[in-house]
């Protein structure tokens, strides 16, 4: 048993692995009701830490980086070192969240010179490698903004919503670490916020929306049927649109494509005119002859049923040659040949076919009163309107032999 449930979870760690490392498509998990939560992995921290963390080691000096958010850019840029060169020294200094396990941004000013006069002081080559190590932080981060809204949408962002509802999410309460309450809410923060205020007003107005359709069904009685039937697939439409929402952005963020445009089944961007200009622009461009995004799908399709011709044309072809090499030389599509059979194969045949008939014929009787005249008069006179008897032949059925009910009880 022990061995089986080891199996269970390195298969489902594997498979974890390449969903985390991009080796599986998102497109399995796009279409179901809840996303795998690994999606979200960089999600979470950053709106209840207020950061994403990755661990470096630099002469022996255990150091903890963390991303950096609008407020702390907006502070680099307004102390003068951006496009200086000390821009990149204080960059640093910014991203470190602990120093051999002392923190750093509970009282950052003090330590704030002294890191960056160290970061300055490193070799040219490491130092450059911690700021790429940096910025691909900061793309996560930047990545998980966006991820943010998709959050949203899923049953576990509610629950911790309802556990931090009303709570300063920058607080050592929500976030564990001492002096985050100086960092300021990242924009995810905000946007899961103000999406979830949102939530909560349209789940008031639907529910209020509710009583008030209960109340009015007591006097319009079944006319209010027809107002839960409109409620009823308004739901269902928000619903779709904010599955192929969260899609969008799952794929923008996971597979490159862009946000505000919609893709077809096979990944293509679908521009819809939506303006008198953009219709008065396509009108044009289809008079000049140029090919629209439909003109471009049946052309395609097109493309696709002629190349499926050929292949058929082509497989026919194949098909005719290698079995006029099996068979000699003749022109045959089936498997057998066409030679006729010998004088003794037919007469078995037909001995054979004789014997099934002859057997067929012993199983069979003929009522010999249906051929009666005196039967045949008698029938016509008590049932002139009957149909025509049936004269063909009926099965022999062999009668039921005689015995005791219940005589396996009998002793």
């Amino acid at each position: 048993m022990a061995e089986a449930a080891e199996s269970t979870y390195a298969a489902e760690q594997e498979a974890l692995r390449k969903k985390q490392d991009g080796e599986v498509s998102l497109k399995d998990q796009l279409r179901v009701p809840e996303v795998n939560p690994e999606v979200y992995r960089d999600v979470t921290p950053m709106l209840f830490r207020g950061f994403l963390t990755v661990p470096a080691t630099i002469n022996d000096v255990h150091f903890v980086f963390k991303s950096l958010n609008q407020h702390e850019f907006e502070l680099i840029r307004l102390s003068g070192w951006e496009g200086s060169p000390a821009f990149w020294d204080y960059f640093l200094a910014y991203a470190v969240l602990l120093v051999d396990g002392k923190n750093v941004i509970r009282d950052r000013d003090a330590w704030l010179d002294r890191l960056a006069l160290t970061f300055h002081e490193m070799p040219r080559g490491a130092r450059q490698k911690v700021i790429r190590y940096l910025s691909e932080l900061n793309r996560r981060a930047s990545d998980a903004t966006i991820l943010a809204e998709a959050y949203v949408m899923e049953s576990a962002s509610r629950f911790r919503w309802g556990q931090v509802q009303g709570l300063d999410l920058t607080q050592p309460a929500v976030t564990g670490i001492a002096g985050t309450e100086l960092l300021g809410l990242n924009w995810a923060q905000l946007v899961w916020r103000a999406l979830n205020y949102y939530e909560d007003m349209t789940l008031q107005t639907e529910r209020e929306w509710e009583h008030a359709k209960f109340v009015g069904s007591c006097f319009a009685g079944k006319g209010v049927q027809k107002i839960y039937n409109q409620d009823n697939e308004r739901r269902r439409k928000e619903h779709d649109e904010r599955i192929a929402r969260r899609e969008r952005i799952l794929r923008h963020v996971f597979e490159g494509t862009p946000l505000s445009q919609e893709q077809d089944a096979r990944g293509r961007v679908m521009v819809h005119a939506k303006t008198v200009e953009e219709l008065a622009d396509q009108l044009e461009k289809s008079l000049r002859g140029e090919q629209d995004f439909h003109d471009r799908v049946i052309s395609e399709w097109e493309a696709k049923q002629r190349q499926q011709l050929e292949d058929r044309r082509q497989h026919l072809h194949e098909l005719v040659e290698r079995n006029e090499a099996i068979f000699e030389g003749r022109s045959i599509l089936g498997g057998t040949t066409i030679e006729g059979l010998t004088r003794e194969e037919v007469e078995a045949r037909a001995q054979r076919r004789r014997q099934l008939q002859a057997q067929a014929n012993a199983r069979m009787i003929v009522h010999p009163e249906l051929h009666d005249p005196k039967m045949s008069a008698f029938l016509d006179k008590q049932f002139p309107e009957a149909s025509p008897r049936d004269e063909r032949v009926v099965p022999l059925v062999s009668p039921r032999e005689v015995g005791t009910p219940f005589r396996g009880t009998r002793k």
